[in-house]
C-alpha cells in the first residue's frame, strides 16, 4: 500500500514538474531566439514590439477574421515594409505596390522559395513535381510550364473555355435568383473553378452544380480548404512541426492523396481520348504537359504520369 501511495505521489509530482517545465522551456527558447535575432536587429525592418513567446499574434488575433485591417494600421505607423513576429516566426510584410515591385525585381532570389503552411508542407517525393518544389532544376522546369500556360498564345486559345467559366457562374446565379433562392458564393465558386480546371486539363466538366456536394472530389476540396485555413500551432512554433499537435498535416496529406487518386481517374480517361481526338482540335493543358520536353540532364526529358497527376492535383488545391 505504501509503495502504491509513493508511486502515485511520484507520478503526480512528475506531471506537475512537466506542466511547469514545458512552458518555461518554450519561454527560454523564445528568449534565446529573440536574443539571437537581436544580433541582426540592425538589418531588420521596423515593426511593433512583440510579447514573449507569442510575438505579435495578439496584434492580429484580436480581429482574426479581418487581419488585413490591422496590417493597414501597422503600415500607417511603420511604413510599407515592416516585420512582425508570429510566435517564433519572423514575418516580413510587404504592404505597397512599389515595395512589392522592388522585392520581385531586386530581391527575388532571396525570397524565391515558397514556404507552405505545415498542413501543406511537402512530405514526400510526390510533391517534387509541384509548385511547392524547392528552388532548383524541377522548380525551373515548373516555371517554364507555367510560362507556357500563361503565354499570350495559350491564353488566346483558352479564351473560350475561360469565358464559359464566367458565363456558367452568371447563369447559375440567374437561375438561383429566379427561383428565389439565396446564392452560396463559396459553393458556386468552388464548383465553377473545379470545372474550369477540368476543362483546361481534361476538356470536360468534373462537377455538376446541383449534385456537387455529394461527390467525393467536392468533399475533399472543401476538407483541404478547411484544414489549410485552420490556425495551426506548428506554423507559429516550427519545432512543433514534427509532432503535428493538431493532426492537421496528417489529415491534409490523406485528403490530398485521395484527391490525387480521383485526378488519376480523370487522367486515364483523358489518355483514352487521345485515340479519338482529331489533330486539328484545340490543344488543352493536358496536351501541353504531354508535349513538354525537359533538357534531359538535371530534369526529365518527358514528364512522367506521376509528375503530371500531382501537378494537376496541386493546381486544383493551390
Amino acid at each position: 500500500m505504501k509503495d502504491l501511495i509513493y508511486t502515485n505521489g511520484m507520478f503526480v509530482w512528475t506531471a506537475i514538474s512537466l506542466a511547469v517545465a514545458a512552458p518555461l522551456l518554450l519561454l527560454l527558447l523564445n528568449i534565446f531566439h529573440g536574443w539571437k535575432s537581436s544580433t541582426n536587429s540592425r538589418r531588420l525592418p521596423p515593426g511593433p514590439p512583440g510579447l514573449p513567446l507569442i510575438g505579435n499574434l495578439l496584434d492580429l488575433g484580436y480581429n482574426y477574421k479581418a487581419p488585413h485591417k490591422r496590417l493597414v494600421q501597422l503600415q500607417e505607423k511603420y511604413g510599407p515594409v515592416f516585420m512582425i513576429r508570429m510566435g517564433a516566426v519572423n514575418t516580413l510584410v510587404i504592404a505597397s505596390a512599389d515595395a512589392a515591385m522592388e522585392l520581385f525585381k531586386s530581391h527575388d532570389q532571396a525570397f524565391i522559395n515558397r514556404h507552405p503552411i505545415q498542413a501543406l508542407q511537402p512530405s514526400n517525393d510526390d510533391y517534387r513535381g509541384t509548385p511547392w518544389s524547392p528552388h532548383g532544376p524541377i522548380w525551373r522546369m515548373n516555371r517554364r510550364l507555367y510560362a507556357i500556360f500563361f503565354s499570350r498564345t495559350t491564353m488566346k486559345n483558352t479564351l473560350a473555355r475561360r469565358r464559359q467559366f464566367v458565363d456558367q457562374i452568371i447563369q447559375w446565379i440567374s437561375v438561383e435568383e429566379k427561383e428565389g433562392k439565396s446564392v452560396e458564393i463559396k459553393h458556386l465558386t468552388l464548383v465553377a473553378f473545379a470545372n474550369l480546371l477540368g476543362n483546361l486539363f481534361f476538356s470536360k466538366d468534373v462537377m455538376d452544380l446541383k449534385s456537387a456536394t455529394g461527390t467525393k472530389l467536392y468533399q475533399l476540396l472543401g476538407e483541404i480548404v478547411e484544414l489549410a485555413t485552420t490556425p495551426n500551432l506548428a506554423d507559429f512554433f516550427p519545432w512543433l512541426r514534427s509532432l503535428d499537435p493538431q493532426n492537421l498535416a496528417k489529415r491534409t496529406s490523406k485528403a490530398v492523396h485521395a484527391c490525387a487518386n480521383i485526378v488519376d481517374g480523370f487522367a486515364k480517361e483523358r489518355r483514352r481520348m487521345n485515340v479519338l481526338r482529331n489533330n486539328n482540335e484545340e490543344k488543352d493543358y493536358w496536351d501541353l504537359l504531354m508535349d513538354f520536353q525537359g533538357n534531359g540532364k538535371d530534369e526529365p526529358r518527358k514528364l512522367s504520369e506521376r509528375h503530371i497527376n500531382w501537378f494537376i492535383t496541386v493546381s486544383k488545391i493551390n
